[in-house]
């Protein structure tokens, strides 16, 4: 098993539904979700298949005297199974 953690904060507009915005930011998550198998397939692993998943998505105005604006972030947790390279238990013995 591997268990990756992401933490993403994008820019939000006062003026936009907020409902929109935070969908908008759980797809960019989950589009990184996505492709974590791909990168551990890539680099130490023959196959790899999600498990599991958590989301917090968290909207903020971070505006302090006019400045730093509203966001929203995104955090979570990806599990995902794994079979390990051969090669790489060779090189760890």
């Amino acid at each position: 098993m591997i268990q990756s953690s992401y933490s993403m904060t994008l820019p939000a507009k006062d003026d936009q539904d907020a409902a929109a915005q935070q969908e908008a930011a759980l797809r960019s998550f989950y589009k990184v979700a996505a492709g974590s198998c791909g990168m551990v397939v890539e680099t130490v692993a023959d196959s790899c298949e999600i498990v599991g998943m958590t989301t917090n998505a968290n909207g903020r105005n971070r505006n302090f005297d006019g400045y730093g604006g509203s966001a929203v972030t995104v955090t979570g947790q990806i599990t995902m199974k794994v079979k390990f390279k051969a090669s790489l238990n060779k090189a760890a013995q």
